[in-house]
Parts: C-alpha cells; sequence; structure tokens
C-alpha cells in the first residue's frame, strides 16, 4: 500500500541503520520508514522488532511530531504497526506507545482536510476577506529579532532552507492559499483534490484496519467510543469511490453496533441514509457487510421504523432471490415482519408468494430432522409472523399452498411449520379451507406418538376450525375418541405442561360449543377438571379466561349447566372472579353469572348481594368505619345499609379459602341491592352520607 518499490531491499541486521535515517530530514525519514515497513511485513522478522526499544520509539516519536507534514511518511509508519497488530501478541507494544489514540488524531485531521478542500472545490465555502477593523498583514509590524551568530546561525539558516525546499505534496495541498480560487482554477483544484483524496485512502485503510485489530479488546474499544471512533468511521464513508475503504469502515461498524452506545451514535448520525446507497453496489461483498451491520441495527425499533420509512423493505425483498445475500436478507426480514404495520406491506409485492413457494421448494433441507437448516429456520419463523395479516394468510392459502403446507408439517412433525398452519387457521376466510384436513389434525392430536410442541399445535389449529364450518363436533369426538384425550391432558395431577393444558382447556371450550360433545364432556369430569385446574393456575390469566370460557360454553346447554352449577365450585369460582384486575375475564364472568342467576333463584339473590358488595365496596367500608365510631348513631346511613345488613342474613356458600382470597376492587359505577337507581353511584353522594354519619 505505500510506493516502496524505489526503495531498496532491506536487511533486518541493518535496522540501526533505518533508525538513523529517522532523524533526519522529511525524505530521509520517509526512506527509513519504508525501508523499516519492508521488514514488518515479513511476519518472521516481527518478534526482532517488537524488541527493538529504540526502534519503536523512534517511530512513535516521528509519527507523533511529523504526521502532518507528510501523507506518504504517516502511511509507512502507521503501516508498520498494522503488521504487528494482526497478530494480538504485539497488541500491548501498540498500547504502550498509545498509537491508536495518535491515529485516531491523524484520521480525524485528514478527514477535516479533506471537507475543507472538497468545500472550496464545490464553491460552498466562501473567501474569507479580511474586516475593515482589522489591520492588513503588511501593516502589521513584525517583532524585531537579535541577529543569530555562530554556529546557530549557519544551523538556523539552513534549517529554514531545508523546511522551505523539502515539503511533500501534501504540504502544498494544506497550505495552499485562496489565490486558486480567485483564478478560478477548478480543474487543478480538482486534480489535487483526486491526489490528496487518494493519499488520504491509503493512510485512512491502514490506520483503520489497524484500530479494527486492536479492537479486540473491550477496554481499547470503550476508550475508541470515547474518542468518537463512530463519527469518524461515519465521515470516511462518504468516499465512495474506493470499495476496499467502504468494506472495511461498514465492517468495523458492524462490530462497535453491537453495543448500545455505538448503536446509539450511528442512529444519531443517520445511519441508516448513508447505508442505503451501499445496497445499490454492484460489489457482492460490500452488500454483504452492509446487510450485516443492518441486520445489528434492526435489534432496535427506531432504526426499523427508520428502514422502512426511506424504503429500504422491497430491496430487502430482492435480496431473498440472490443465493449471497438471502439468508441476511431473511433475517433483516423477520425482524421488521414483527411490526404489525410492516406484515401488510409484505402483501404489496408477490413477497408472500415467494416466501411460500420457498418453504415449499426447499424440502431436501429437512431443518427438523436433527441437521439443522438456519436459513429455512427463519423463512419458517418469518411466514409465521406475516400470517398474522389476514391478506398475507389469503395469499399464503391459495392455489394450493395450504395443503402443501399440511403435507410438509405433517411429514416432518415440524411445530413451527404447523404454528403457521395455525396461524392461517385464525382467520375467516382460510377456515373453509380446513373442513377437508379435521380428520388428518384429529388424529394427529390423538396420536400418542405425536410430540408435545406438534400436538400444542395440532390442537389449537384444531379448535380454531371446529366452530364456524357448520362441523358435527360430536361425530367427530366420537370417531376420533376426543374426551378421554382431553381429560388425561386435564387432569390435575398429570404432568403435562403449561402450555398443552392451556390448549386443553381451550379445545374443552371449543367441543362445550355442541350440546352432545358438552355432555360428552361433563360426564367425562370435565367440570371438576377445569375447576381443579382453575384452582391451581388463577394466576395465569389466560388459562383463567379460557377457563371461564369453557365455563360459558357449558352453561349455554341445560344439561350440563346443571351439573356444572349443582355438582361443582364453579358458580364460587365466578363470583370470586367479578373482582379480578383482568377486564375481559371480568366481563365473561359477568355473562357466565347472568346464566347462573337466570337458572336458579337462590344463586340469582346470592349472586346479587355478592354484586352489590363488589360495586359499592368501598361505601360499605367507610359506612362500617363511621358506624363503629358512632355506635347507634350510624343506624342513619339509609336503605342501603339495611340491605347490606339483610345480605349477611344469608347462608354462606363460600369457603374460607374463597373469602381470604377475597379483593375489592374500586368501580367507577356503584350498583345498590335492588334498583340501580337508588345506588350513591358518585363521590358526592357518599361525601353527603359520610358528612350525615358525622352531624348525627
Amino acid at each position: 500500500m505505500s510506493p516502496i518499490e524505489s526503495v531498496p531491499m532491506a536487511v533486518l541486521h541493518c535496522v540501526d541503520d533505518y533508525v538513523e535515517l529517522l532523524y533526519d530530514d522529511i525524505p530521509e525519514k520517509i526512506k527509513g520508514s519504508a525501508l523499516i515497513l519492508q521488514l514488518a511485513r515479513n511476519p518472521d522478522n516481527l518478534i526482532e522488532l517488537a524488541r527493538n526499544e529504540a526502534l519503536l520509539s523512534a517511530l512513535s516519536r516521528v509519527l507523533r511530531e511529523e504526521w502532518k507534514r507528510s501523507i506518504e511518511l504517516s502511511t509507512n509508519i502507521v503501516y508498520t504497526f498494522f503488521c504487528f497488530s494482526t497478530y494480538n501478541e504485539f497488541h500491548p507494544v501498540i498500547i504502550q506507545y498509545k498509537i491508536g489514540s495518535l491515529c485516531m488524531d491523524v484520521i480525524d485531521y485528514e478527514l477535516k482536510r479533506y471537507d475543507q478542500w472538497k468545500e472550496k472545490v464545490e464553491g460552498k465555502k466562501q473567501i474569507v476577506t479580511p474586516d475593515k477593523n482589522e489591520l492588513p498583514k503588511s501593516r502589521i509590524p513584525e517583532p524585531k529579532r537579535r541577529p543569530k551568530s555562530g554556529t546557530w546561525a549557519v544551523a538556523d539558516v539552513n534549517m529554514q532552507k531545508t523546511r522551505s525546499l523539502v515539503s511533500s505534496y501534501h504540504e502544498d495541498l494544506c497550505s495552499a492559499s485562496d489565490e486558486c480560487l480567485s483564478k478560478n482554477d477548478e480543474e487543478q483544484m480538482k486534480r489535487k483534490l483526486k491526489t490528496l483524496s487518494k493519499r488520504q485512502e491509503q493512510l485512512l485503510r491502514v490506520a483503520f484496519y489497524m484500530l479494527l485489530n486492536i479492537a479486540d479488546n473491550v477496554k481499547v474499544e470503550e476508550k475508541m467510543h470515547k474518542k468518537d471512533i463512530v463519527g469518524l468511521l461515519m465521515g470516511a464513508m462518504e468516499r465512495h469511490s474506493n470499495i476496499d475503504l467502504l468494506i472495511l469502515i461498514v465492517s468495523f461498524l458492524q462490530k462497535l453496533s453491537i453495543f448500545v452506545e455505538n448503536k446509539n451514535s450511528m442512529a444519531s448520525r443517520g445511519i441508516i441514509e448513508k447505508l442505503s446507497p451501499l445496497l445499490d453496489s454492484s460489489n457482492a461483498d460490500l452488500v454483504n457487510v452492509t446487510l450485516k451491520l443492518l441486520f445489528n441495527l434492526t435489534f432496535d425499533t427506531k432504526l426499523r421504523n427508520k428502514m422502512i420509512k426511506i424504503g429500504l423493505l422491497p430491496k430487502f425483498i430482492q435480496f431473498t432471490s440472490d443465493d449471497k445475500h438471502i439468508n441476511l436478507s431473511m433475517k433483516i426480514l423477520y425482524h421488521l415482519s414483527m411490526d404489525d404495520r410492516v406484515k401488510m406491506m409484505f402483501t404489496q409485492s408477490d413477497c408472500v408468494k415467494l416466501l411460500t413457494d420457498m418453504l415449499l421448494l426447499n424440502v431436501n433441507a429437512e431443518p427438523w430432522s436433527g441437521g439443522g437448516n438456519g436459513g429455512t429456520e427463519v423463512l419458517v419463523a418469518l411466514c409465521v409472523n406475516i400470517s398474522w395479516c389476514a391478506r398475507a394468510a389469503q395469499q399464503m392459502s391459495a392455489e394450493g399452498r395450504l395443503r402443501e403446507l399440511l403435507a410438509r408439517a405433517f411429514r416432518y412433525r415440524n411445530a413451527m411449520l404447523m404454528k403457521l398452519v395455525r396461524n392461517l387457521s385464525h382467520h375467516q376466510h382460510c377456515k373453509p379451507l380446513f373442513v377437508e384436513f379435521v380428520g388428518d389434525i384429529a388424529g394427529a392430536v390423538t396420536n400418542t406418538d405425536t410430540n408435545e410442541e406438534f400436538l400444542v399445535e395440532c390442537m389449537g389449529t384444531l379448535s380454531n376450525i371446529l366452530n364456524p364450518n357448520n362441523i358435527d363436533i360430536y361425530a367427530v369426538v366420537e370417531r376420533y375418541n376426543l374426551i378421554p384425550c382431553i381429560m388425561k391432558i386435564l387432569d390435575p395431577e398429570g404432568a403435562a405442561p403449561p402450555e398443552l393444558v392451556l390448549e386443553g382447556v381451550v379445545m374443552a371450550g371449543a367441543l362445550a360449543a355442541e350440546s352432545g360433545a358438552a355432555a360428552a364432556l361433563v360426564r367425562a369430569g370435565g367440570g371438576d377438571a377445569l375447576v381443579a385446574l382453575l384452582r391451581l393456575r388463577q394466576a395465569d390469566d389466560d388459562h383463567v379466561l379460557q377457563t371461564v370460557f369453557a365455563f360459558r360454553q357449558l352453561l349455554a346447554h341445560p344439561r350440563a349447566a346443571d351439573h356444572l352449577v349443582q355438582r361443582t365450585e364453579a358458580p364460587a369460582y365466578l363470583i370470586d372472579l367479578m373482582q379480578d384486575k383482568n377486564a375481559e375475564i371480568r366481563k365473561m364472568c359477568d355473562s357466565c353469572l347472568d346464566i347462573i342467576s337466570q337458572m336458579q333463584n337462590d344463586w340469582a339473590a346470592r349472586i346479587k348481594v355478592e354484586r352489590f358488595r363488589c360495586h359499592n365496596g368501598q361505601w360499605l367500608a367507610v359506612v362500617e368505619t363511621l358506624g363503629a365510631e358512632g355506635g347507634e348513631g350510624a343506624g342513619g346511613a339509609g336503605d342501603a345499609g339495611a340491605a347490606a345488613d339483610a345480605a349477611d342474613d344469608l347462608p354462606p356458600y363460600l369457603s374460607a379459602e374463597y373469602l381470604t382470597s377475597h379483593r375489592l376492587t374500586t368501580s367507577d359505577s356503584q350498583t345498590s341491592l335492588n334498583d340501580d337507581s337508588d345506588s350513591l353511584s358518585d363521590e358526592g353522594d357518599l361525601h353527603k352520607v359520610k358528612e350525615n354519619i358525622r352531624h348525627r
């Protein structure tokens, strides 16, 4: 990378002579550094060079003092330390002489210099004119100096001549005045800028590469972050002409992006907008490393949204047809598909059909047979995500794809693929397509060889498709002997995992939609099993909600309802759940209790009392407290207090277990025992009652 072709062949035992050259003028320093670089490029010489402290000290000193004067000199020295950085054993050498920090200063300086020249060439920067009140340099008197004499005078004259005669092309560019602009010599400026850019890119590449190598040390990487390594890398990304430099920069950013601080720094500088043009590159390596960086960034929700906003989704979809980028594009699409609004965007092209066909054609991969295939697993997961979109589900199921998906799922007994089928069965327009497969799915549920994960998905699918398709549920139950299978899963003393038990409760609710199946379920002890499981899993809201729904389904049939109300503790649990924090559970409980109230007058009175206590619990607590303080004076609390006392005369139906777990919650509406119009429905009425009791 350094122009060392004109330098004679370096010899290791002459290294001291090369070090002496580093103490001479710039041309000699360039020659000495080039000879040392020749030695460093041979890995066999690195151990010997690392032991030479005089050499390392001289190189670090020259780089620290002379890097602004010559890009070629800086490149040679940084390249030498880069050779050391390729081996972890020599990283302490680089850290000891603080070469990393120095390189970052060099990079920062060169990037700013390039930006200044670019602004001049593009005409974006105005020529700075002297202020009217500022004296021209020609009118400012120069301070008088005593003339030097003797040896020092000669040395001073020689040093000034050397500085004026020996200057690199880099110095010529850097010291150029605005006179070039005044002559409108744009072509000359552009040639100089191009030459500067090429020389800088050589230096930037070796400097960034060395920093990337030593960044394996986390502490060193933290120091780089404090010196804004992300800003330097993104500043150098503007140079799209050098593909190798771009690949290196994006690779470095990919490594840094795993830390939140670096990721946030990239986001604040518009990393997504800068990476977007790189995806259009014809260089496959650059596109690949760009996709890797984008994949790391997709773990951030805001950055995912930014990718969608600037239109990267079609590009990612396009890469799914490229064997070189398919795995990375699939992973990125999977992350993007986690956002609900993005799922619909997949349907705006043939992407959904393409993904489904890719899944169906990938038969030989057999990722579920034990070998493992990460690409196919990501593809299945992506399809599972987008299958929640109704339109996407319709496209997946059309043209015989549903049949192929089911065939593949049953062939490999793959739970993820069956989860995809289950998601499709959620959508109303897809349910009729499943009618012909009811027997296959029901047979898989009762098959003892079915693994638990696959069984969970099969049960969920069967529960989805039974009710709305005019299927004779009781016939399915009898033919495939589903009740014993469900009862085995619902056994409170069984060893079924929670996920499988939950699906068993869901299926019980689905089967209970038909009177014959509901009666068979109750006869088999399904009601008692549901109550027992509710006692064990009352902290799980999903389980509680599905259990209450199953009660609601059973209560719709008179025979099953009589058994559930008279022979189980389901009503007591439903009353207790009226005060649950989950609104859906409370709503479902109210529906069940309404049915129970219509069935029996005894339960109707008890439910009315408990509803009064539930809705007016806060008011009752205040009345009871003030009544205890006021003694007999609290008798003026009104009819509501009398009703509450009358409620206490009812025979107890709740066991101690229920009473201890009884919770009172504040409700927006309060209900009286006999009539809604008589209730103390707001805080104003409650305040009046308090005041009346106090005054009495």
